[in-house]
């Protein structure tokens, strides 16, 4: 005599909810996974932003620190155009080696940054 298993024999549906249940856990867990995967690209693309952001503002100070060294009539402000994007310098001595600056960043993606900063030029 064949011995008849309970879970197939009985007609009220035991395997179907087991299987719902991990397919509806399946899918949550790649939802999760996609919104995880599109928050890093974010990241990584504001990081990158504030790395150009970062390059052009040392950039932007070493030229205008190798202009003004350089004995050149600087206009007020000056602009500066770089490959990621251009930085504007408009500047006030305090002395006669130290300068404040005040850099408008602009970068290629069109992300603006804008701070304050002293310069303190080698005395000689």
């Amino acid at each position: 005599m064949k011995k008849i298993l309970t879970f197939t024999a009985n007609q009220e549906g035991f395997v179907l909810p087991y299987i719902l249940f991990f397919i509806a856990i399946s899918f949550i867990i790649i939802t999760a996974d996609v919104h995880l995967y599109r928050d890093e690209i974010h990241i990584a693309q504001n990081h990158t932003e504030q790395l150009k952001v970062e390059t052009l503002l040392q950039m932007g100070r070493t030229r205008f620190k190798d202009e003004l060294t350089s004995g050149m009539d600087m206009p007020n402000p000056i602009a500066y155009e770089f490959p990621y994007g251009e930085v504007k310098i408009s500047y006030t001595e305090i002395q006669e080696t130290m300068y404040n600056l005040h850099l408008t960043i602009r970068t290629d993606k069109g992300t603006i940054h804008s701070l304050t900063n002293q310069l303190q030029l080698a005395d000689e």
